[in-house]
């Protein structure tokens, strides 16, 4: 039996979608964008994603906090032994630093550290584990950020080396919003997460927070690789593409498996095997005993792999 609330909550869903079509829906691109929403919907990818958000361990916290300068976060980094991410670097270099004042739509270090974060969880959701060290290795020293941001919605297929040089984070800090396309952007976020969540709690603001900063980062990604001074709205919706394509790509078919230097051991007849440069540990299913297998990472003395 539906209740008065659930009821009111399905119009008011509805009243927001009408709303938008009317305004929006002349706009090239916006009911494919709306069509792969529901998709993952239906496919439970929004609540696995979730699922991996709300119980996150956030392995990369050490550059997760605007109190640490960047010396010590460096500092940190080495005594931990977390992979540095030459991307971060860059973003560092060229000015983009941690605490540094920005508004909520510009391209600022936040927003790079929500996209290292965000592929570490689709990492994490595509592993159906936490992950370890040697799965931050894979990842950070690929070059899965630098395809992401630079060619887009096609960096799964892309063949060749990215390099963002100092003028791509240049001409990205100079990228502006037009009013009206600023709206649009708003607008469609506010669509989304009205549909995501009845309920806005702690971990739900937080998620939604997140995934904002990353659209915020590939949507100027996106006019930077148009040549363009402004957003415009073909840069939000190829932004959106290439979110959605983040979400549906076994991003451990794209990381760097040189990384992973520890030893599969079978729980059944204690078996050890090292693994070789191009393999991981998902690369098998289960020892030739029949014995299910647990890989040990083993923490290297330096953050030099």
């Amino acid at each position: 039996m539906v209740t008065l609330e659930e009821e009111q909550g399905h119009y008011n869903l509805k009243d927001i979608c009408n709303d938008f079509n009317k305004k929006y829906g002349h706009i090239e691109g916006v009911f494919d964008i709306l069509k792969h929403f529901m998709y993952l919907w239906e496919e439970e990818y929004w609540e696995l994603l979730f699922m991996v958000h709300k119980n996150w361990k956030n392995p990369l916290h050490v550059c997760d906090d605007h109190e640490y300068g960047v010396s010590q976060i460096n500092d940190i980094t080495r005594i931990k032994n977390f992979p540095e991410s030459l991307v971060l670097m860059q973003v560092i270099n060229n000015g983009i630093t941690p605490g540094k004042q920005s508004n909520e739509y510009s391209a600022d270090y936040n927003a790079f550290r929500n996209l290292h974060i965000f592929l570490e969880k689709i990492q994490s959701l595509y592993l159906d584990r936490d992950l370890v060290e040697d799965d931050l290795w894979a990842l950070h020293k690929s070059d899965v950020v630098e395809r992401v941001l630079g060619v887009l919605d096609q960096f799964d297929v892309f063949k060749g080396s990215i390099v963002l040089k100092d003028d791509f984070f240049y001409y990205l800090q100079a990228v502006s919003w037009g009013q009206e396309v600023k709206s649009f952007f708003i607008d469609f976020n506010n669509l989304f997460s009205s549909f995501l969540f009845e309920n806005q709690g702690p971990h739900e603001t937080n998620f939604n927070l997140e995934l904002n900063n990353v659209l915020v980062l590939l949507s100027h990604s996106c006019a930077v690789g148009d040549n363009s001074p402004q957003i415009h709205t073909e840069h939000v919706i190829k932004a959106y593409k290439t979110f959605f394509k983040i979400i549906t790509t076994d991003i451990t078919l794209l990381v760097d498996k040189k990384y992973y230097t520890g030893q599969l051991v079978c729980e059944e007849c204690r078996e050890v095997y090292s693994l070789l440069e191009d393999e991981a540990p998902y690369d098998f299913s289960q020892c030739s005993c029949g014995g299910d297998l647990k890989y040990i990472n083993i923490p290297s003395t330096s953050n030099e792999k």
